[in-house]
């Protein structure tokens, strides 16, 4: 199985631990294609949800990706799993889909990015 960034995949996501995403669902592949070429099989995904929830860092999936209905990238949900947890290829989604995921990423990982704390 070959995994690139951007592409879409049923993933199961179970079991998981506390109030985890869960399920199996759509997810976003966003690990770069030198990560998931890695012999260690596994990828950086993003879980999506069709309920919309007016969270600033849920990122729109609406018209791209194969999906069948709008949906949202949840970046507060991002984990490393197993390819053996990839069901079906569902598509890809837009390079500015998958950009606007990882610069919300990129907010919360990078010191230099995050906002000041109290």
């Amino acid at each position: 199985m070959r995994v690139a960034q951007g592409h879409v995949w049923s993933v199961t996501l179970d079991p998981t631990v506390a109030n985890e995403q869960r399920g199996t669902r759509p997810c976003v592949v966003v690990s770069t294609n030198r990560f998931n070429a890695l012999p260690i099989r596994q990828a950086i995904v993003v879980p999506l949800t069709t309920r919309e929830r007016g969270f600033p860092h849920h990122i729109a999936v609406t018209d791209d990706g194969g999906l069948t209905r709008p949906s949202w990238a949840m970046c507060e949900a991002v984990r490393a799993v197993s390819l053996e947890r990839f069901g079906q290829f569902i598509g890809t989604a837009t390079s500015a889909t998958v950009t606007a995921i990882t610069d919300q990423l990129v907010l919360w990982l990078d010191s230099k990015q995050a906002p000041s704390q109290p």
